[in-house]
């Protein structure tokens, strides 16, 4: 199953759904979730938020997706970082042509214990030219936003989507999309 949180903190997620939350299930979680974390002290492990999520995925055997605002010097990145079964993964960029914001060159994919997934970073759902190397191959293409995620953002992703042959697997109003590219 795919759950989505939004405006609520990790911990409160673990507490009040943690009994729902099985093997192979997949956390999606809002800016709002994480909010701003100092990157490089993150991925040293000098602070908790990574190393809270990765405990708990490993502990329930799932894939967390959880976006946030990263803070590298004195720059911040709209991120999404994903985690498998304990391991930290990667961490994806927003990419964002039309800002001429390069956060990444491009939109990554991860293998993942559930099969390859690409990830979307906020507004990078909406360019078709983005689109070509999520559509190879991926089980699932997740666009992670914050909670004020616009329709005009899901309903790019659903044209994109549908356009390119794919089935919408879900749809989270309040935080972002999720896309089976393997059909209906």
């Amino acid at each position: 199953m795919i759950f989505c949180f939004s405006n609520i903190d990790f911990e409160s997620i673990v507490e009040e759904y943690g009994a729902m939350i099985s093997p192979n299930d997949i956390l999606l979680l809002t800016r709002e979730v994480v909010g701003l974390v100092d990157m490089p002290a993150e991925l040293r492990g000098e602070t908790q938020v990574f190393k809270d999520m990765a405990k708990y995925s490993k502990e329930k055997s799932i894939i967390i997706a959880a976006a946030m605002r990263a803070r590298i010097n004195e720059r911040i990145f709209n991120s999404v970082i994903l985690i498998d079964n304990g391991r930290i993964l990667g961490v994806s960029d927003e990419v964002s042509p039309s800002k001429g914001y390069v956060g990444a060159r491009t939109v990554r994919s991860y293998r993942t214990s559930r099969g390859k997934v690409c990830i979307f970073v906020d507004s990078d759902i909406c360019y078709p030219q983005l689109w070509q190397d999520a559509l190879q191959g991926c089980r699932y293409i997740f666009n992670i936003n914050s909670a004020a995620a616009d329709d005009d953002k899901i309903s790019c992703a659903r044209t994109l989507a549908y356009s390119a042959g794919k089935y919408v697997l879900c749809k989270f109003a309040d935080s972002g999309v999720c896309v089976n590219s393997y059909g209906k």
